[in-house]
């Protein structure tokens, strides 16, 4: 079998796993790229994370930090962002040429041990969230995030 084949092969076994690699610009295509980001974070996986992730990704973080790529993958190695309840809402999406954006609230309960659970402690946090995309070469790829902790109303 000739390597063009065997790379072929390799990355049509790799893309055909992940649900936001599509030939098409489409909202299903786009919040399906939004599901995967969840996933790749729910469960920890740094693999894909670093896969799914555009290079010149930027993230303004809810730790207020304005991170990249590299250090996010590491931290999401290190078990830095895990959660022990993960729930998104999407409000909102747009798709402007190659440009995706899903926004929405989300409710989370960083781990003890994670950046925001050493920021914020152990308790469910209310955030507000705008996850961008890109799509090239028939994918989505995430461009940016930025999530913020608001306060929750008194009663």
């Amino acid at each position: 079998m000739s390597g063009f084949i065997k790379l072929w092969l390799s990355l049509s076994m790799l893309f055909g796993s992940f649900p936001c690699f599509t030939s098409e610009i489409s909202e299903a295509s786009l919040r399906a790229a939004d599901a995967e980001q969840m996933r790749i974070i729910v469960e920890g996986d740094a693999t894909a994370q670093n896969t799914f992730m555009h290079d010149n990704y930027i993230l303004n973080g809810p730790s207020n930090r304005v991170l990249r790529k590299p250090v996010l993958v590491e931290m999401l190695a290190a078990g830095k962002m895990a959660s022990e309840h993960f729930e998104r809402t999407i409000e909102g999406t747009a798709i402007t040429g190659n440009i995706g954006i899903v926004m929405g609230s989300e409710m989370v309960q960083p781990s003890a041990n994670s950046a925001l659970g050493e920021k914020f402690g152990n308790r469910a946090l209310a955030r507000r969230f705008t996850n961008v995309f890109i799509f090239e070469h028939g994918a989505w790829r995430f461009l940016a995030r930025q999530a913020s902790v608001v306060e929750q109303a008194s009663k």
